[in-house]
């Protein structure tokens, strides 16, 4: 796939410009130390040549005065031209050429060596002579003089100095010209006066190709392309090492960002590589933080309002039930009965408050457990927040004959809480106390300070509770088999609720026939609860 190839990944683009820059750091390189070294090589070249010429120059002085004398020219311009390896030029002051080594001259001579012909100490042979190519031709062919055997000499300049080779003629020479080679591909030329150099009796001119500053820049050129090629892959290797450092975490994020979006939210990116990739990851990683919050809040949500239904349609049918009922009466017989109207319409009116009190009471609950209610949290005396909630039960303590009574502590304490809801919560624990126990019973509401906690409790003297119901008691629409009071099921409910949302816990007891006991241990300053 196109999105695939290694060039568009970041893993190509670093190993590529890794190895483009080192190509051009190494091949910029090379050009200035090429033309460098081609620069220095042309002027120590040109020096050499210089020299070279003057010192030719002195000595062919002695062969121009009183007038020229060509055969000591030409024999100093050949000898200058075999040591020197270069072209030489005799010219006299109005540049006319007394001398001339030849174009072809390149580094070659005859050499006629004596063969011994006899046994040691019987003769001698001849001696050896030396023909520098054009300066003297042997008087014999190449096979003689007796008793000569003709060898080629060749010099080979190099960086490093001259090599000599000898070369032999197998039974003669192979005739022709003794010298090889062609021109230079580059010539310096330079000229140096004979004599005063204001009044000259003439010139030297020296001219030589620079093969040994070409064979040096070229071996710096195979140098320098050895080292491109070594550094380009070292980059590779350097580029490739970073690159998948660097990609990495990238990928890890990706995968951790795929997973995220298919819905695994508990999913975390790891926090490694450079710096900007793990801001990247905190950045992600709190961003999957956030949305799993608020799902799992929707999703509480969803939970609570799917109870909220199902329990509002279970307990909305009953008052709903006798509502119908009491409409069918009303238009019915009961119409022209004033007295049955009455009390039918008293009974639609109860029905409805039960209605209401019930719609009310389901969607606090759903909330509280659904974690969507948060707590409005603000210091209070704690004898206020008891003796409201007390008040609210005085007619009808005093309706059904009971006592009320109060055990706060003597001095003042102050609390932490929601008062609306905990009113609430010490509301329905009255309530319940007030609907169970019998004329004549008694109700203590009492409270006491234990270290940083306090203990609220509501005691009756009512039918107590049967074992087997108390650990259900706190269950949604839980009703014990031998009740006997009207009610949903709903109140301890939403006190248990109520009192963990404060950090609290609820405890019960009772034994029946001897009443019952609801005890609230609280914080006195209770934090609100995570959203």
């Amino acid at each position: 796939m196109r999105g695939f190839w290694p060039i568009r990944t970041i893993r190509g683009w670093l190993i590529g410009s890794y190895l483009i820059l080192s190509l051009l750091a190494v091949g910029i390189s090379g050009l200035l130390t090429l033309g460098l070294l081609r620069a220095y090589s042309l002027r120590q070249e040109r020096a050499l040549l210089q020299a070279n010429a003057e010192a030719i120059a002195r000595q062919a002085r002695m062969w121009m005065e009183p007038a020229p004398w060509p055969e000591g020219l030409t024999r100093l311009a050949y000898a200058a031209a075999f040591l020197g390896n270069a072209r030489v030029r005799i010219l006299d002051v109005r540049g006319q050429v007394l001398a001339d080594s030849g174009p072809s001259i390149r580094g070659t001579a005859l050499w006629a060596a004596p063969v011994p012909s006899t046994p040691q100490g019987e003769g001698a042979s001849p001696g050896a002579s030396l023909y520098l190519p054009g300066a003297m031709e042997p008087q014999e062919p190449m096979h003689g003089p007796p008793g000569m055997r003709w060898m080629r000499i060749r010099q080979f300049r190099s960086p490093w100095g001259s090599r000599f080779h000898f070369e032999n003629f197998p039974g003669g020479g192979e005739g022709g010209s003794l010298a090889e080679g062609g021109a230079s591909p580059q010539v310096l030329t330079v000229r140096a006066p004979i004599g005063e150099p204001q009044d000259p009796l003439g010139y030297v001119e020296v001219q030589a190709g620079v093969e040994p500053s070409v064979e040096i820049i070229a071996a710096a050129a195979r140098a320098f392309a050895v080292a491109g090629l070594g550094a380009a892959l070292l980059a590779g290797l350097l580029g490739l090492m970073v690159s998948e450092a660097l990609s990495r975490p990238i990928r890890q994020l990706a995968r951790a960002a795929v997973q995220m979006g298919e819905g695994k939210l508990q999913i975390r990116a790891p926090e490694s590589g450079p710096l900007e990739l793990r801001h990247l990851a905190a950045e992600l990683n709190r961003m999957a933080e956030r949305l799993q919050a608020t799902f799992t809040a929707l999703a509480r949500e969803r939970d609570a309002l799917r109870h909220f239904i199902a329990d509002a349609s279970h307990q909305l049918r009953t008052p709903l039930t006798a509502l119908r009922t009491f409409l069918e009466l009303l238009q019915g017989p009961a119409a022209e009965d004033p007295e049955a109207r009455a009390v039918f319409l008293a009974e639609s009116q109860a029905q409805v408050d039960r209605m209401a009190w019930i719609t009310q009471n389901l969607l606090d609950l759903s909330r509280f457990e659904g974690g969507l209610i948060q707590l409005d949290l603000a210091p209070h005396p704690l004898a206020d927040v008891i003796r409201s909630a007390v008040s609210l039960f005085k007619e009808a303590v005093a309706r059904k004959g009971l006592t009320l009574s109060l055990d706060l502590p003597e001095e003042p304490v102050e609390v932490l809480w929601d008062r609306w809801r905990m009113e609430m919560a010490i509301s329905n624990l009255l309530d319940n106390a007030v609907k169970f126990t019998p004329a004549g019973g008694r109700i203590t509401m009492g409270a006491r300070l234990e270290g940083q906690a306090v203990r609220l409790w509501v005691e009756d003297t009512g039918p107590g509770i049967d074992p087997e119901d108390l650990p259900h008691i706190f269950e949604r629409f839980y009703r014990g088999r031998n009740a006997t009071a009207e009610g949903s099921g709903l109140g301890l409910a939403i006190v248990r609720w109520i009192v963990e949302l404060h950090g609290g816990r609820v405890e019960a007891y009772s034994q029946p026939g001897y009443g019952s006991r609801f005890d609230l241990i609280l914080p006195l300053r209770s934090e609100a609860p995570p959203a």
